[in-house]
């Protein structure tokens, strides 16, 4: 058996899995790429085919090469007046600077500020005195999506002239720095913090739990440094994934904070079951060699069908849509696998070579007596201590087991109807997609975005880029102009758009309404006013001329598509980043498809072109639909993969079924009781838009897992016990012997995902506080209060007694030892610390 392989290993050969194990950490740290080098976060590579963004991506390569992706927009705000001759001074000199940067090391495109003379109207926001304003802008064109990399080193490069220029601003004068690629640059820099700080908290609260646990520093450090060198192992690893052919694996920068936090949560709990195990072999009398040696076999199967429930739920992600999820859910799962390994390899040996050097300062295990009689494991030696059981039927949650045995019903009814309002409200929460209300309040993006909602359109943190491509229509012609403005008039008639800029609009609105006479001029006798007129004119066809680049494929990736490519650039009335800015480009897509899209009945010119949308907001909005698809999906399948292996084990369909619904149910009341503690802390000057998307989804998927992980250990027990002792009073003694334990790793993997408040992202604020509160639902309320509850009731309304009756033949001694043969007989070392003391 290949536990009896690792435990000779472990206690012969030691040095070989020490050695192993350096060597893979000094392999993948000196040869695997870092993390940072090869994690991608730019979504429009990751949505699926035919996603709206991925299509308006392609056709923005295809029509406009050079195109920009992305923008930085600079907001120049003179709070107490209208911008004064140094200002606009001052605001020329930055687009100067910034001009600078315009090339291929900065991926910036062009620089636009009010001095252009098609642009001066549009970019001077305010009511200053003689309509000189009060706020200018200045636009960076930036050629890279506004999450890639290359748009947050742009953001870089703009803030490095803003601090060169600080010095030089005129007194009174307020700059703000806001635009799509600084949405994407902060939310990557709140990450990256986050990961840092949640890193630290993790390894400190982890320190903290095993000290109180063991009162021993060394034994503390023990699981520590073995889940310390296999999260190194994991995270230096998962980018070496990109090296296997075919596999095509991505490397995703948040799934660091779900990788360091899983494992050293699930990790730790399995090293504590292992050293449980290993103490309580110690105290019947056994060497330390012996002892790690049984503690191997008969925890061994029980840690891999408990890391395989969690393995299975995250693996079940590799089926998602949205490619961010499916990497990361597999990656999560790997990193969980390299723990297991760790703990059953890594940390015996540790324990090994440490010896009784663990017990200081309080000395090991007392030895306890064992009665011959009892129950013998595989291993022919006695497997159950009866002082420890009854200690436990003594101790706290022996009191717990015996309320639950006496008053089934009732504990089970209470219990239910404090859960189910904060339940029934987790089913009407609403996922929120926006970004800059994810970003902490300090964050530049966002209040560069509050700068300029009161003066300019809030859509120029974002346009959204509409592409077309026609068959036959080539857009430079008289038809093609016609076509664009009927379009862009149609669209600029919406409430949920504040300007079109096009071919026929370049400016935002026609340019015969841009360029025109000034009163006097009209009042002109006729001989004079017809060159005025003449110049208007040519001006305008000018113009026109100018825009025809810009907004038409003149210089197409294939010639093929001359002409026949057009884009129109929309400034939204609303946040391009908010749940608002999605729905509003539904309705977009709806007016448009009534032009193009031969199935709704267009006709026309545009009729059967092809369509693309570009720009944060359709890459949000792509990513709603992709999420909400996945969410079905992996209700699903995630419930269907750990209910089979629920089945598998205990043989049982009915009681894993039941199993499965009070995990679903714990994690309706913590979603609906996260969303009523963060809607109550909300203070901005937005409305509660929801839980961010990644609260429901990864709560679920994390939850269900980890969640019948501890139930495995407890139902295990259960039917173990039922064999002597009968249903009822055998689930007593279930939650008492298995209380101690199971909350000790509850409460380990609780605060491991607590650490994720200290992050700054509201998200994983949210996130860590919703998975926390859950383990400690499932961990004191679930597994010890409603399943234990439901069985006895079961058994009652069956008239059952409560006689000893047989285990399933998975879960019997003398079968092959099964997955879960041995899972909770490691609970002493813990359950009754106390009574093993000196």
């Amino acid at each position: 058996m290949i536990f009896d392989l690792i435990a000779r290993l472990v206690t012969r050969r030691g040095w070989l899995v020490v050695l192993a194990w350096v060597g893979l950490a000094v392999l993948f740290g000196r040869y695997a790429p870092s993390w940072d080098e090869v994690s991608l976060d730019d979504d429009v590579r990751f949505f699926p085919e035919g996603s709206i963004s991925v299509a308006g991506q392609a056709l923005l390569e295809r029509g406009f090469p050079e195109s920009t992706d992305s923008s930085i927009v600079v907001v120049a705000e003179r709070p107490d007046g209208p911008l004064s001759e140094a200002d606009r001074a001052f605001v020329g000199l930055l687009a100067d600077r910034l001009g600078g940067l315009i090339g291929p090391e900065f991926a910036i495109a062009t620089v636009t500020d009010f001095r252009d003379r098609y642009m001066d109207t549009i970019l001077i926001g305010g009511s200053g005195e003689g309509g000189s304003g009060q706020a200018a802008l200045t636009l960076v064109g930036v050629e890279a999506t506004y999450a890639s990399k290359q748009a947050r080193l742009t953001t870089n490069a703009v803030e490095g002239v803003l601090a060169e220029l600080e010095g030089r601003v005129p007194t009174g004068l307020e700059l703000g720095l806001t635009g799509s690629a600084v949405v994407g640059h902060d939310m990557n820099e709140s990450s990256n913090a986050s990961i840092d700080t949640t890193t630290y908290a993790t390894v400190a609260l982890v320190i903290a739990i095993l000290l109180a646990v063991y009162r021993s520093p060394l034994l503390a450090l023990i699981p520590l440094v073995s889940i310390a060198l296999s999260a190194f192992v994991s995270l230096k690893g998962l980018p070496a994934l990109r090296w296997v052919p075919g596999l095509d694996f991505q490397v995703i920068n948040v799934t660091k904070v779900f990788v360091i936090v899983v494992l050293f949560g699930a990790g730790t709990d399995y090293c504590l079951f292992l050293i449980a195990r290993y103490r309580e072999e110690r105290a019947h009398g056994h060497a330390i060699p012996e002892a790690l040696a049984i503690a191997i076999r008969q925890v061994g199967a029980a840690l891999v069908a408990s890391a395989g429930t969690v393995i299975v739920g995250l693996g079940m992600l590799w089926f998602s849509s949205f490619a961010k999820i499916q990497f990361s859910g597999p990656a999560i799962a790997l990193s969980l696998a390299v723990a297991l390994v760790a703990a059953l390899t890594l940390a015996p040996v540790l324990l090994r070579w440490f010896g009784r050097a663990i017990d200081w300062p309080f000395g090991g295990p007392r030895p306890v007596p064992v009665d011959p009689s009892a129950h013998a494991g595989s291993n022919g030696h006695s497997s159950t201590a009866p002082d420890q059981a009854e200690a436990a039927l003594r101790g706290p949650w022996g009191r717990v087991a015996d309320l639950v045995a006496r008053r089934p019903a009732t504990i089970l009814a209470v219990s239910l109807l404090a859960m189910a309002p904060f339940a029934l409200h987790g089913t009407r929460v609403r996922s929120n997609y926006g970004q800059l209300s994810d970003l902490p309040a300090d964050a530049p993006s966002k209040l560069g975005a509050a700068m300029i909602r009161d003066y300019f359109p809030i859509g120029e943190l974002g346009p959204t880029t509409l592409l077309l491509w026609s068959p036959a229509l080539d857009f430079r012609t008289e038809e093609g102009r016609e076509a664009i403005a009927s379009l862009s008039d149609r669209l600029t008639e919406m409430p949920q758009v504040a300007r079109v800029r096009s071919l026929a609009r370049p400016l935002g609105e026609p340019l015969e309404r841009t360029i025109r006479l000034s009163d006097e001029e009209q009042a002109l006798p006729g001989f004079l006013r017809r060159p005025l007129e003449q110049a208007r004119n040519a001006l305008i066809d000018q113009g026109y001329l100018a825009a025809e680049p810009v907004y038409v494929s003149t210089e197409p990736a294939d010639p093929a598509d001359l002409g026949r490519i057009t884009r129109l650039d929309l400034l939204l009335t609303l946040d391009p980043f908010s749940e608002d800015g999605m729905d509003a480009l539904e309705a977009i897509r709806r007016e448009v498809a009534a032009v193009v899209d031969p199935g709704d009945g267009a006709v026309g010119p545009l009729a059967g072109s092809e369509v693309g949308y570009a720009g944060s907001t359709p890459m949000l909005y792509d990513l709603r639909s992709s999420i909400g698809v996945d969410e079905r999906r992996m209700y699903v399948l995630v419930t269907l993969g750990v209910y089979a292996i629920l089945v598998f084990l205990l043989k049982r369909p009915g009681i894993s079924l039941y199993l499965i619904a009070t995990v679903v149910l714990g994690y309706l009341a913590t979603l609906g009781l996260t969303d009523l503690v963060f809607r109550s802390l909300h203070a901005g000057p937005e409305p509660w838009q929801g839980l961010d998307w990644k609260v429901g989804f990864f709560l679920f998927v994390i939850l269900v897992a980890v969640g019948e992980d501890y139930n495995i250990f407890l139902m295990s027990r259960v039917v173990e016990e039922e064999r002597g002792h009968g249903v009822i009073d055998g689930t007593r003694r279930a939650v008492a012997a298995t209380g101690g334990i199971i909350s000790s790793c509850g409460l380990i993997m609780a605060g491991t995902f607590g650490s994720m408040l200290t992050g700054r992202l509201l998200a994983l604020r949210e996130l860590g506080f919703a998975l926390a509160f859950g383990v400690l639902l499932d961990t004191f309320l679930v597994r010890p209060i409603l399943v234990p509850a439901f069985i006895v009731l079961l058994e009652r309304l069956r008239g059952g007694r409560g006689g000893a009756r047989p285990a399933p033949a998975v879960l019997r001694e003398e079968a092959a030892p099964g997955p879960v043969s041995a899972v909770i007989r490691v609970d002493y070392g813990i359950a009754s610390r106390g009574a093993s003391r000196p």
